[in-house]
């Protein structure tokens, strides 16, 4: 692994805020989908159209995609969690892209390098 200080400044940042994130926040790796829904109980403005606003969370358990019904008193801790996850992705993303320029230099110095062996190989025959 590199000396951090080889890093971008961007590239620096990033990495710290992600791993203050990741440390310090609470996070869910999902996304909320809003819902509106029935209740079932008569003469409820429901029944006449209006129907019920409500809040999921779609998520991966194992193999599995689920949605995970969130209680109206739950609603903020949700959305925080959430939030936070999409700040973390976020994060890697930058970081990842970061890592990806790094590499692909290295590929082109690898390239150039062989090239320049070659090319003294042949001035030699």
């Amino acid at each position: 692994m590199r000396h951090r200080g080889q890093f971008t400044r961007s590239e620096r940042f990033a990495r710290s805020q992600l791993t203050k994130l990741v440390h310090e926040q609470p996070f869910l790796c999902g996304s909320l989908v809003p819902l509106h829904r029935v209740c079932g109980k008569e003469g409820c403005k429901c029944s006449r159209g209006e129907l019920h606003p409500g809040l999921c969370i779609a998520l991966r358990v194992g193999d599995k995609r689920k949605m995970i019904y969130v209680p109206q008193a739950l609603e903020s801790t949700a959305r925080r969690w959430v939030s936070t996850y999409q700040k973390v992705w976020h994060l890697m993303e930058e970081i990842s892209q970061a890592s990806l320029e790094r590499f692909l230099k290295g590929k082109e110095k690898v390239r150039e390098a062989r090239q320049a062996k070659t090319g003294e190989r042949g001035s030699q025959r």
